[in-house]
């Protein structure tokens, strides 16, 4: 079982991000990034990686085998950081495109958690639906019959209480 987190947004739906390492970044980086509509993650991406390969380049070309170390080992950090980056950058930009968090669940595909998220919204609405039912239809009669009653003002209406404290301790 892999945890998700479920997103919904009213018009664009529901989407299911995995907690945890993503491969897709960690394997196509800049590709996976511009796939998802992460333009800014995409472009740092595809300048690092760029600027990683001209330095292990040019170190090969001068025969520098300490530049072309540091290159190399960038290269091989650079996937590293994007995966464990990936799925934090997604989470980002779904909710400021107006998505808002319904659900961290533990699912084992991204559609069982959609659609386990889906029935807890469900169950969630109709109880507080039925709560609103319940607080609007129940006649409760300290206050729906106080003015019937004996003509006096609802709590809101009624002047504050008279200090109850003697008169000697009031000065």
């Amino acid at each position: 079982m892999q945890t998700f987190r479920v997103y919904h947004h009213q018009r664009k739906g529901y989407r299911a991000v995995p907690v945890g390492f993503c491969w897709p970044a960690a394997g196509l980086g800049f590709l996976w990034a511009a796939a998802n509509s992460l333009w800014g993650q995409a472009f740092m991406l595809f300048l690092f990686t760029g600027g990683l390969i001209a330095a292990a380049v040019a170190s090969g070309l001068m025969n520098s085998q300490m530049l072309m170390l540091g290159a190399l080992a960038g290269l091989s950090m650079l996937p590293i950081w994007a995966g464990l980056q990936g799925n934090q950058w997604y989470y980002e930009a779904l909710e400021k495109k107006g998505f808002r968090l319904i659900k961290r669940i533990s699912a084992s595909s991204v559609t069982a958690a959609i659609n386990a998220a889906q029935r807890s919204q469900q169950q969630r609405e109709r109880q507080s639906s039925a709560k609103s039912e319940e607080q609007s239809n129940g006649t409760r009669f300290g206050r729906d019959f106080r003015d019937i009653r004996d003509g006096s003002k609802t709590p809101q209406q009624a002047p504050p209480p008279p200090d109850r404290q003697p008169a000697w301790r009031r000065r």
